[in-house]
């Protein structure tokens, strides 16, 4: 019987190549793995890593401030910097709701590896010439980690004895590893309510938490760079959208709100809930950009289950929000 050494060798090599436990994964593998539900922010800092070794060119990554547990707040720049115009995208101000932070990082490496391409038949690197998004993917890391992995996760001693006085259970904690719920510190509307613990507790002042500190002193940067012509809020659950506005709301944010709702509502299939008054959402992220900084802004409510989320709800919020980032900044390039 001759043997076909061509044939050998080219199998021994195949077989090499898919079970050799030191060999790297294809190039083309995605780095973000939405796969799981407890996306990490130890999975954050190493995709972001990654992120940057594989699209540094086209993307900038820097930490706006550091949470109450000193966990990095990341920012992740996508096109360019110097753009007259910028989009704002943040994620996971609630602990439980860290989805969303998958998500933004699944649309933040799925826009860079189609950078040269076309999606809706615009060039990606031809709208964020024009508009730079800029992503915050988890803005309270450290409630995200007492939800995922206990009490425990909190490293300051004070910080954790303090959580434990609080009461209640960690699983569904939607405030940061102060007893804040970080929606409701903003200035708009402050009133002070309720008390620390897992969810509902303003603060004892509006920005009195240094992640509200830091998303506001990221906004004031942002506006010196250029244009702020919206915001996009991630929040989860129920497949809504807010994206009406008050009577106070200047007539250019209730256009620009309108447009921007428009779409997504259009992608998405998401409800819309009726008009709030700032006094009835006091405290809360969205009211501050519109009513305080005249931002255009609308709050995506992605998924159907109660917070966490399962993970066999990605694959339908992926595919109806994968395109929406950059189809929002495209209604302004």
């Amino acid at each position: 019987m001759r043997v076909n050494r061509k044939l050998c060798f080219f199998v021994t090599v195949l077989l090499f190549v898919i079970i050799s436990p030191g060999m790297k994964s294809d190039s083309k593998a995605a780095i973000v793995n939405s796969g799981h539900q407890k996306y990490s922010y130890g999975e954050l800092k190493s995709d972001l890593e990654e992120i940057e070794k594989k699209y540094g060119d086209y993307c900038q990554i820097n930490v706006i401030g550091k949470s109450a547990d000193a966990r990095n707040l990341y920012e992740i720049v996508l096109g360019n910097a110097d753009a007259t115009k910028h989009l704002l995208v943040i994620g996971n101000l609630h602990a439980r709701e860290y989805m969303t932070t998958t998500l933004c990082m699944k649309q933040i490496e799925y826009y860079l590896k189609n950078y040269e391409n076309k999606i809706s038949r615009k060039k990606v690197s031809t709208v964020l010439n024009e508009v730079a998004i800029h992503f915050i993917p988890s803005c309270n890391p450290d409630g995200t980690a007492i939800s995922q992995f206990g009490f425990n996760a909190i490293k300051n001693s004070t910080l954790r004895k303090a959580l434990r006085r609080m009461g209640g259970g960690s699983r569904r904690w939607k405030a940061n590893a102060r007893g804040v719920d970080l929606n409701r510190n903003w200035r708009v509307a402050f009133r002070r309510k309720g008390s620390p613990g897992g969810a509902g507790y303003h603060g004892k002042r509006a920005e009195s938490e240094p992640e509200t500190k830091a998303l506001v002193r990221w906004v004031r940067r942002v506006e010196k760079q250029g244009k702020v012509v919206g915001v996009i809020s991630y929040h989860s659950t129920g497949s809504i959208l807010y994206g009406r506005c008050a009577g106070s709301a200047t007539r250019y944010v209730k256009s620009q709100t309108y447009r921007m709702q428009k779409l997504a509502r259009s992608m998405t299939g998401y409800s819309l809930m009726p008009t709030e008054s700032i006094q009835q959402a006091n405290s809360c992220s969205r009211e501050y950009f519109l009513y305080r900084k005249h931002i255009p802004c609308i709050t995506i409510e992605i998924g159907h289950g109660s917070c966490p989320l399962g993970a066999g709800e990605f694959p339908s919020i992926w595919r109806k929000n994968k395109n929406l980032v950059i189809r929002e900044a495209m209604l302004f390039d």
